[in-house]
Formats: structure tokens, C-alpha cells, sequence
């Protein structure tokens, strides 16, 4: 370690977590959410979690329950339903933007693990009932020593403003974060896993990537986090191509359309060109070729789609492309269904994903707990694992926010804080082979 790095960890006060106060929607759309993140964290506080191995030797196959599938999305108000919703999609509140993230030093991870504790007082406050400054005056009231929560994107923006002295593990970012020494921010978003796929496109030596978003706030906000990360990384142009609904997609299947690896610069990765000044008005100068084109033949396609619209895009591609496009295809977990058949993964052949540890086989014992306790509902059991790894951040807050470099090998990543404290985590990537689904590297 650095001596600063040293002088942190000798100066780190240990957050208690003998009085927790857990903020989560118990009523309404989002309480499907809280209440399954409420039963991760219970079930690591009363059994303690263990180490998690980020990259197993081979992913398992999901356990399946007679006559239970995983839901297709259903859209309530704007809301998603589980099956497909992230928890920074729970309201209608703009994307967040996360801070820079930071590379952490070379020192060793922590240990994933926190110890079981069944004896600390745990309170679970209802945020969906009264407004958050009422919660965490209660709360304070009540003299929690550190709160997780809350988890809507509207009470964490509520959350800033209110100036708690408490320590706060907010389960959210807001749509601009703001430093605060009492709080961490830790969320399961798109933008995320597209910050990490940009990590993991780049590091195979890929140089022309193309995004097939959905045409949507979400997809908008996917690329813009994707190309982001891309330009830090010494990455040039990303393109990007929409698609719509999935009877549009059906149509293009049966049209034999197919979808070209072709798309438009994603505007942040343009390159602001110098314009000319005349009497104080700016023209700017018109794109260059380079700057309209990625520069070079798409060698990488990410895809954020749910199963049944990547279930028809990937056909749709070789169908245009040929199978020897000479593109590595890459896909956001929310493409995955655990409880795929051979059909499906026969068809996904060579496809790229991420997913979560714990969904990748690092922790079998806890998959098998989660997705017991969701009924093979994949994505309730990735929340089920954000509250397993909320207990265990709650227990190393203080090392989250003070030492640079800490991580923690957790069940929804590997976990490292910016200066900012905002959460990120690097995923489990696999590969479907074959009709197996195996480690991509």
C-alpha cells in the first residue's frame, strides 16, 4: 500500500452494525423488490455469508421446479416486472450518472465473508408509507447505528438533501452523485453491467464495437454509460443501432430483413472538433469521415435485450451476416434465463454474457437458497443476492469509504468504491458452447 492508503486504514473507525435500520417499499409496485432484498439481508445477518469465487470453473445448471418458469417482462405503469426490472428502473426518475470509476491499487481483496449475527437489532422501516425525511427522523429517533436503504431512486435523491448524520448504505444512485463522508451508494443497474462490459469487450482486443439497445430511455442510457467507459479506456467510436417492440422483430424474421452490423456514432464517443470564430459566433466544423464511421469492420455487437428479444436478434444477425461475421457477440444479464432449454442455448451458440457470481456458480449454496426462496424467478434472486451483499457491505462500511482499494468478493460482483463511494462491481462473464453454458474466459 501507498502511505496514505496505510495512514487510512490505521485512521478507519469501524461502523457498528449492533442497531440497523433497513428502509425498503413494502406497499405498492416496488415492494416485490423490498421484500425479497429484505429476506437476502435476513438470511445473511441470522447465517453470516462465505467467500464467493468470481470465476467458477464451470456455470451450473439451474435447479428447476416442476411447472415453474421464469416470468416474461410485463410492463404496470411504466414499471417492469421482476423478471426483468433493475433496481434503477423502479421509478420514472432520470438514469443515474455514476461517478468516474476509480482502479483500485494491487492489494488483496477481502474475504467476501461477514460473520452471522442474528443478535443485532435489525428494524425494518417501510418507505412506500410516509415520506423519507419522517423515516429517518424515526430512525435517528430510534438510535440506529448505520441504515440500509432506501431503495427508490426519489428517497435516495430525498436522502441527499436531508443532511442525516447517520450512516447510510443507500441501495441506489442518484441521478447525480454527490460525495457525502456518511454515505455509500450500491445499485444493481444496466449502466453498470454496460461499464463492465466495456471493460471485458475491451480487455479481448476488440476495437470496433456496435451497441443493439432497445429504443428507449434505458437503451439511451446503456449506450451513453458503454461509450463512457470505452473513451476512458483509450477506446475510439461506438456505434449504435435501436430496435423496436418484439412484434417489430417478428416482422423482420419473417421479412427475412435480418440486422446489418452497421449503426451511428454514439454522440459521446464524437470527438468535439475546433470550430471557427467569426466576430464571437462559433461555426463548428462539419464531422470529418472518421468521426461518422467506427473506423474499422464491427468486431463486437453488446445487446441489451430480454430473452425473448434476443431470442429473436441473434438469428436475425447471422441471418444478414453469415455465422462468420467475424463479430463477437456480448449480452447484458438481462438476456439470461436460468431456466433456458437446449433449444435456446443451442441457438445463443458463442454468445457472451455476464451475470452476477452468485448466478454464475461461485456460490452455489446461496443460489440454491435464493432461487428456492424466488422460485427460479433469475431476477428476484439477483436482488435476493444484493441483500446478502448488503449485509456484508454494511459490515465493512467504514473500510468501503475510508481505504482505497478495499474489495470484496461479493455475490453480485466484485465490489470496490470510488471516492464517492459509489459501488462498482465487476461481473462473472460466461459463454454459451455447445448447449452448455461455460466460463467465457
Amino acid at each position: 500500500m501507498l502511505p496514505t492508503q496505510l495512514v487510512n486504514v490505521q485512521r478507519f473507525k469501524p461502523a457498528s452494525t449492533s442497531k440497523i435500520a433497513l428502509l425498503l417499499p413494502l406497499n405498492g409496485q416496488a415492494a416485490v423488490f423490498g421484500r425479497t432484498i429484505q429476506q437476502g439481508f435476513e438470511a445473511a445477518k441470522n447465517l453470516g455469508t462465505q467467500a464467493v469465487e468470481m470465476q467458477p470453473a464451470a456455470a451450473p445448471d439451474a435447479p428447476v421446479e416442476p411447472g415453474v418458469e421464469e416470468t416474461q417482462p410485463q410492463m404496470t405503469n411504466g414499471v417492469a416486472s421482476p423478471s426483468q426490472a433493475s433496481v434503477s428502473d423502479l421509478t420514472d426518475d432520470a438514469p443515474a450518472q455514476s461517478a468516474t470509476p476509480v482502479s483500485a491499487p494491487q492489494t488483496p481483496p477481502a474475504t467476501a465473508s461477514a460473520p452471522a449475527d442474528p443478535s443485532a437489532e435489525l428494524k425494518i422501516y417501510d418507505t412506500s408509507s410516509q415520506p423519507l425525511d419522517q423515516v429517518l427522523a424515526q430512525v435517528q429517533q430510534d438510535g440506529a447505528s448505520i441504515v440500509v436503504g432506501p431503495l427508490l431512486k426519489n428517497n435516495v435523491e430525498a436522502l441527499m438533501k436531508s443532511n442525516t448524520p447517520l450512516n447510510v448504505l443507500a441501495l441506489n444512485q442518484p441521478e447525480t452523485v454527490r460525495s457525502f463522508p456518511n454515505i455509500c451508494y450500491f445499485a444493481l443497474s444496466p449502466e453498470d453491467e454496460a461499464r463492465d462490459a466495456a471493460h471485458h469487450i475491451y480487455d479481448q482486443g476488440k476495437q470496433s464495437p456496435l451497441l443493439l439497445i432497445p429504443r428507449s430511455a434505458l437503451g439511451d442510457r446503456v449506450a451513453n454509460a458503454f461509450t463512457q467507459e470505452w473513451q476512458k479506456l483509450g477506446g475510439g467510436i461506438v456505434l449504435q443501432q435501436k430496435f423496436g417492440s418484439v412484434a417489430e422483430l417478428k416482422m423482420g424474421v419473417n421479412g427475412g430483413a435480418g440486422i446489418a452490423l452497421t449503426g451511428s456514432p454514439v454522440a459521446a464517443s464524437v470527438p468535439a472538433q475546433p470550430g471557427v470564430t467569426i466576430g464571437g459566433l462559433t461555426i463548428p466544423a462539419p464531422p470529418t469521415d472518421a468521426q461518422i464511421t467506427s473506423g474499422g469492420r464491427v468486431d463486437a455487437v453488446y445487446i441489451l435485450a430480454t430473452p425473448e428479444e434476443i431470442g429473436f436478434i441473434k438469428p436475425m444477425i447471422a441471418m444478414r451476416n453469415g455465422t462468420q461475421s467475424g463479430a463477437t457477440l456480448y449480452a447484458s444479464s438481462r438476456s439470461a434465463q436460468g431456466t433456458s432449454g437446449p433449444d435456446f442455448r443451442l441457438e445463443m451458440e458463442g454468445l457472451q454474457y455476464s451475470e452476477i457470481p452468485m448466478l454464475a456458480g461461485g456460490n452455489m449454496p446461496l443460489m440454491q437458497q435464493a432461487l428456492s426462496a424466488v422460485h427460479n424467478d433469475y431476477s428476484l434472486a439477483r436482488m435476493y443476492a444484493m441483500g446478502v451483499d448488503a449485509w456484508t457491505l454494511a459490515n465493512h462500511f467504514s473500510q468501503m469509504r475510508q481505504v482505497q482499494g478495499f474489495e470484496i468478493n461479493g455475490n453480485t460482483g466484485a465490489l470496490t468504491a470510488s471516492p464517492d463511494c459509489v459501488i462498482n462491481r465487476k461481473l462473472s462473464w460466461l459463454k454459451y458452447q455447445q448447449g452448455e453454458i461455460v466460463p467465457a474466459s
